[in-house]
């Protein structure tokens, strides 16, 4: 699976911190829609054109974020585009709220002028603790929480989420649309968790991510209330 971050994620601030790290840490902070100080905002490129986000227009951060994602995942042929936003924390099964990443993957179909399928089914089955620690983000703890609740149209599948780490809930997801026959080919979000500088933090490099052998689960569906 190949993933591609928008920005390098700096969740810790680094010695020598520069402006371009600060930019790309809150373009991230404003797409996972967190609170911007009135001291700070960021500085972006967004198609060409330099765009000051601030806490007061941090939600448009998720469509020029959009506006980068849409052309990764037009790059991956000519097959129908499914989204399918890997849920938050609080995404639980029954739950009426829409979780943040489904919305950056609507974001992402708006700027491909509705030429994606968006495709929300994974959801948590209990709430589960931040992704603190390697422990919490393991792909065989993650698997047996993580349900489905509904069918993924068909086309190439690609996988949505605000921040990238180790890549153990992108394998989870992976492992867990296999009940459904579906692979995906890649992974798109906004932030790439890397401790030390980047040259260039909205560079960052596209990796492979390897999914091993799902481990053996029982399939659990749920029908969403």
């Amino acid at each position: 699976m190949t993933v591609h971050c928008r920005a390098q994620y700096l969740t810790s601030a680094v010695p020598a911190m520069r402006g371009a790290d600060y930019n790309a840490t809150l373009l991230v902070h404003a797409v996972k829609g967190k609170s911007i100080s009135q001291k700070q905002f960021a500085s972006v490129k967004i198609a060409g054109s330099s765009v000051m986000i601030t806490d007061a227009n941090k939600d448009r951060a998720m469509d020029w974020f959009g506006e980068w994602a849409a052309q990764v995942v037009r790059s991956l042929g000519w097959s129908p585009k499914v989204l399918v936003p890997i849920p938050n924390t609080s995404a639980l099964v029954g739950s009426a709220a829409v979780p943040r990443t489904t919305l950056i993957a609507q974001a992402i179909r708006r700027a491909m002028g509705g030429a994606a399928t968006v495709s929300d089914v994974l959801r948590w089955n209990r709430v589960r603790s931040r992704s603190t620690d390697l422990a919490s983000r393991r792909p065989e703890l993650l698997y047996p929480d993580l349900q489905l609740v509904g069918k993924v149209a068909q086309g190439t599948v690609v996988l949505v989420d605000d921040v990238f780490t180790s890549g153990g809930h992108a394998i989870a997801a992976a492992w867990r649309l296999q009940d459904l026959s579906c692979f995906p080919s890649a992974l798109v979000a906004c932030g790439r968790t890397e401790h030390a500088q980047l040259d260039n933090p909205f560079a960052v490099a596209v990796q492979e991510l390897a999914v091993p052998p799902r481990p053996a689960a029982r399939v659990i569906w749920t029908t969403p209330q």
